[in-house]
């Protein structure tokens, strides 16, 4: 079954600022910019995010856990509108207008697989269909992103491709400190050699 975004979310652009976004360190709103979006990584630490006042503006649109966060400005290529859960319940948080959000209203798709398949290859070749803008700074308009017609496989289906994915990323993850044990073990190696040729010398 095929189900176009607008059918099972409601999708809403971030707050569009006057100029840039400065940090207000008494501030009481925390601001979700592009910048902040990793590949494959759901956001759940807000310590890096700015602030700003909430006085200055109006109406602002809060983050709700497993809110879906796009990228909607970036280059032609894969990855570039890139995809998060925010996973956190971490309140007054706001979506810049560099992030589109999309937030689940059918109970028959989960948050983290709409993610992970506008993450994959085929989701970001979707993405790349209804761009608009020039050829260095492309944009995606809330309207085009509605008609993406996702795949929606059965719920224990979409719980398998997440398990999937989740075991893929702690073995990545595992890999990596290997590498970093085995970078650190070396260096400690030649550490040894040249501390001990300078006690001969």
């Amino acid at each position: 079954m095929h189900l176009k975004i607008k059918e099972i979310a409601e999708i809403v652009s971030g707050y569009t600022f006057r100029g840039a976004i400065e940090d207000d360190p008494k501030g009481d709103v925390f601001v979700l910019q592009a910048k902040n979006i990793g590949l494959h990584q759901d956001v759940v630490d807000i310590a890096d995010l700015v602030k700003v006042s909430a006085n200055a503006m109006r109406a602002p649109y809060f983050l709700e856990y497993n809110d879906i966060l796009l990228v909607s400005r970036g280059s032609s290529e894969l990855g570039a509108f890139r995809s998060a859960l925010f996973a956190t319940d971490q309140p007054n948080v706001m979506p810049s207008s560099s992030v589109h959000v999309i937030r689940i209203t059918d109970a028959t798709v989960l948050p983290k697989y709409l993610s992970l398949y506008l993450n994959s290859d085929i989701g970001q070749k979707a993405l790349l269909q209804i761009v608009t803008g020039g050829s260095y700074i492309q944009s995606i308009l809330i309207k085009n992103l509605m008609d993406i017609k996702i795949p929606i496989p059965a719920m224990h289906m979409q719980t398998s491709i997440i398990g999937l994915y989740d075991n893929v990323s702690k073995q990545e993850q595992l890999r990596k400190r290997k590498q970093d044990l085995q970078k650190t073990m070396i260096n400690a190696c030649f550490g040894e050699f040249v501390l001990g040729e300078k006690r001969h010398d």
